[in-house]
């Protein structure tokens, strides 16, 4: 009972939710939890699974400059745009422009990536 509500994004009381923690049925942080990689293998659920674990900041990172490589400048909506359905379901999307917002930071804090437009027409390339 407790698990089908995880599946239909209910809130979970404190008690189901460390039940369902200690059978390792479910993974993620209140208020968004999602069934487990043991769980969603079994449920056949593995693409559902993935969509809400999401990818480590690695991955977003080299995606981003992999596509600066190809493309040489990208705008902050190209970025978005790449990035966005790729981000976990579970995001709003304030969640999801401010992770966006950091990994951006993140690229240029390490010098990878440079600014060249104005701050609200940003044109990010990267670092030669």
């Amino acid at each position: 009972m407790a698990l089908d509500k995880v599946q239909r994004r209910k809130p979970l009381s404190n008690q189901e939710e460390k039940e369902l923690r200690r059978k390792k049925l479910i993974e993620g942080r209140k208020p968004n939890y999602f069934i487990s990689l043991h769980v969603a293998q079994k449920a056949g659920d593995k693409a559902g699974y993935t969509k809400n674990k999401a990818f480590d900041n690695q991955y977003y990172r080299d995606l981003i400059l992999k596509v600066l490589s190809q493309h040489s400048t990208m705008s902050r909506k190209d970025i978005d745009q790449l990035l966005w359905n790729k981000l976990p379901e579970w995001m709003t999307d304030e969640q999801r422009k401010s992770k966006v917002n950091n990994l951006i930071t993140e690229l240029k804090n390490h010098n990878k990536i440079v600014n060249k437009g104005s701050f609200k027409y940003s044109m990010w390339e990267l670092v030669s």
